[in-house]
């Protein structure tokens, strides 16, 4: 009994992505941008809305699932997923959707009141539904959809603290996350080529990504994302001492970069540090940097 009980934890856990909570840790970018990370009842402000984040996305990742489960079973991974393979029942996972879903809004409008904070994690809910509902299919337009989702986590985060978050510190997060979003399609690429199957099967956005197109969307992100970085260093009243923490950003960039562009890990950045010591000691040098400046 205990047993059963475990493996059906395990796959709950699977089903809702719980490695891919670790996204909402962008709530947490004007905690240390502002120069608040040090304080206790700072993280304490910022807690119920990442735990929002985390249950909303987990929602959208169930609707994704159950949406998109006929091409999800042709993909060699996805295939596995508890909603594709059949080990979760369709109409289970619609209720926790439904719950995940209701319980985010809940608890914001709990802790912050009916203001921005919920605003936002609303918005986010409807950018997340519209993309698994018509723009997953649209090349290029699926990425830029879902960037939006990661300028939500920054923003709710900053509302959260009572903040405004700045033009430059959006752009940095849009920029990074067009990244992320074009990497992910070409590792999906490579992925489907390893295992020689057509491109398309899985995605049918894929097919509007030419591969030399797509490598130079990739590169194009790095270079606006580091370029906005300058930009919000830039625009800092400390800016002298804070652009030195443009240097382990280049280094990430540069180490992202040599995944995106040859391996197809980059599907899975949430999982990336695993195989790039040199991406995540750049992080964390990063972040060390931004609490010490700050």
């Amino acid at each position: 009994m205990i047993g059963r009980g475990i493996v059906i934890l395990k796959t709950w856990i699977e089903a809702l992505r719980v490695t891919h909570w670790i996204k909402s840790g962008f709530c947490l970018a004007a905690l240390f941008f502002h120069g608040d990370a040090l304080h206790v009842e700072k993280w304490l402000q910022l807690l119920p809305v990442v735990v929002s984040f985390s249950l909303a996305a987990s929602a959208g990742y169930l609707l994704n699932d159950l949406l998109n489960a006929e091409e999800d079973a042709r993909h060699p991974r996805k295939r596995k997923r508890p909603v594709t393979s059949g080990r979760i029942s369709r109409g289970a996972a619609a209720r926790v959707m439904v719950l995940l879903a209701v319980a985010a809004v809940l608890l914001v409008a709990g802790y912050y009141g009916w203001g921005p904070v919920l605003w936002v994690l609303v918005g986010y809910l409807l950018v997340t539904g519209l993309y698994s509902l018509v723009f997953r299919e649209v090349p290029f337009v699926d990425v830029v959809v879902l960037g939006l989702g990661f300028v939500a986590r920054v923003a709710g985060g900053a509302f959260a603290l009572a903040l405004v978050p700045t033009v430059w510190l959006l752009a940095c997060t849009y920029t990074l996350s067009l990244l992320l979003g074009f990497g992910k399609r070409k590792g999906e690429w490579r992925c489907l080529e390893t295992h020689h199957q057509k491109v398309g099967e899985t995605r049918k956005a894929l097919r509007g990504y030419p591969r030399g197109m797509l490598d130079g969307a990739i590169g194009l992100s790095a270079v606006l994302a580091g370029g906005a970085y300058l930009m919000y260093c830039l625009q800092r009243p400390d800016r002298m001492p804070f652009l030195l923490t443009a240097v382990p950003v280049v280094m990430g960039l540069m180490s992202y970069l040599r995944f995106a562009w040859r391996s197809e890990q980059v599907e899975t950045p949430e999982r990336l540090f695993l195989h790039s010591p040199v991406l995540l000691v750049s992080v964390a040098v990063w972040g060390g940097m931004v609490v010490f400046l700050v």
